[in-house]
């Protein structure tokens, strides 16, 4: 390599510039006159929030109102968006009352409904695991009608009993959500039908399925299915 100043024998006025001009771009870089390019890479800890822990399930809600600056912005590219919101629909008890901007799920967004203006967020909630042997069948009863629910798929399992595979990161039965029944059973056991229809979807959801009760005179009777 040509250093300023010293010019090798048989080469003109134009190699030592060129060092010169390399030697200075080095120099400008390390000054932090020429900052790295924006990262776009997803997977980076910065970008995503951290595993939830458990027992607790990861809740979602993606938003394209959004304002479109922020005092605390995302990392870039997504600096549009947000660095967190204020829980307000959660399903599950909320760890935490904030929701943290979760690029993985903002870019299947905005592949989905473009023009991909999506800025998506998500936490962790307490789910309510329950013994499968104690979950009550109610679907022989004259009022009975079917219902079912869906979550994603526990990032760090359960401490109790688990799906069969490949569903492992699935407890057998969990406690339905009050938001998702109209009346809230015991206990819900895994439905692997629908489990396995949703994740040819590529969705990694557990889904759930139980019998709710109608009040007499309704449509929802038995005889009307």
């Amino acid at each position: 390599m040509a250093f300023a100043g010293v010019r090798p024998k048989g080469q003109g006025p134009r190699v030592a510039f060129a060092s010169v001009a390399v030697l200075f771009g080095v120099w400008l870089a390390s000054c932090g006159g020429a900052g790295p390019a924006p990262r776009s890479d997803v997977t980076d800890a910065a970008l995503n929030p951290a595993a939830c822990g458990i027992d607790e399930v990861r809740e979602y809600r993606c938003d394209a109102l959004l304002p479109r600056t922020s005092a605390l912005p995302a990392p870039e590219p997504f600096d549009t968006c947000p660095s967190a919101i204020e829980v307000k629909d959660a399903v599950f008890q909320p760890k935490s009352g904030a929701g943290r901007f979760d690029a993985h799920r903002t870019e299947r967004a905005r592949r989905r409904a473009p023009p991909g203006t999506q800025c998506c967020y998500s936490w962790c909630g307490k789910v309510k695991v329950v013994d499968p042997a104690e979950v009550v069948d109610r679907c022989r009863e004259p009022l009975a009608f079917h219902e079912s629910y869906c979550i994603a798929a526990l990032e760090n399992g359960t401490k109790g009993a688990v799906a069969s595979e490949p569903y492992g990161a699935c407890p057998a039965a969990i406690r339905p959500p009050d938001a998702a029944a109209f009346s809230v059973p015991n206990g819900a056991l895994i439905d692997y039908r629908l489990t396995a229809a949703r994740r040819r979807a590529n969705e990694p959801l557990c889904c759930y399925g139980w019998c709710s009760i109608a009040p007499p005179g309704t449509a929802l009777e038995r005889s009307n299915h």
